[in-house]
């Protein structure tokens, strides 16, 4: 056999092992850590964790920031309330009208508008629009890409029908 039929059947036999990426549909069976999917369509079959890859803002991850607002800040109000139980009067000395003494509970509303401000080590944590954890349930439809010849799935992303 020659060189050049070696390489041409290397080359078509490598290619035949290679599979197209493909896309599709899976439903979340386990949540996370546990995580599981099934594919659509193959109800029997189901993927474990350990050929599943997924999109960064699907698990729960933390992030380390540092922001900076330059002047054009619009934070709106945020309202706490709060108990004042001591006030220690140092100056002058404490005298019956001065002593340390309770207060009814007390709004405090605090905005920032056009003021620079910098977070110094600030933590991003992605949430969903209910303003939870934004982490796959059971459950969830997802958008699968397989790869590595069907032998990873790539969790892209949560997919919703109207």
């Amino acid at each position: 056999m020659s060189l050049g039929e070696l390489i041409r059947q290397h080359s078509m036999k490598s290619a035949r092992s290679l599979k197209m990426l493909e896309l599709m549909e899976a439903e979340v069976t386990k949540a996370p850590p546990e995580l599981a999917i099934k594919l659509k369509g193959s109800d029997k079959l189901i993927i474990p964790k350990e050929l599943i890859v997924v999109a960064e803002h699907l698990c729960e991850v933390k992030q380390q920031i540092n922001l900076h607002a330059d002047g054009q800040t619009e934070v709106g109000k945020q309202s706490f309330e709060m108990t004042i139980t001591e006030v220690p009067h140092t100056v002058p000395p404490p005298t019956p009208d001065t002593s340390p003494h309770g207060h009814p509970k007390t709004m405090l509303e605090v905005a920032l508008t056009n003021k620079s401000f910098d977070l110094k080590e600030g933590e991003l944590h992605y949430i969903n629009d209910d303003k939870k954890d934004d982490l796959l349930q059971k459950g969830d439809k997802v958008m699968v890409m397989t790869f590595e010849g069907g032998q990873k799935f790539f969790i892209i992303d949560r997919i919703v029908q109207y």
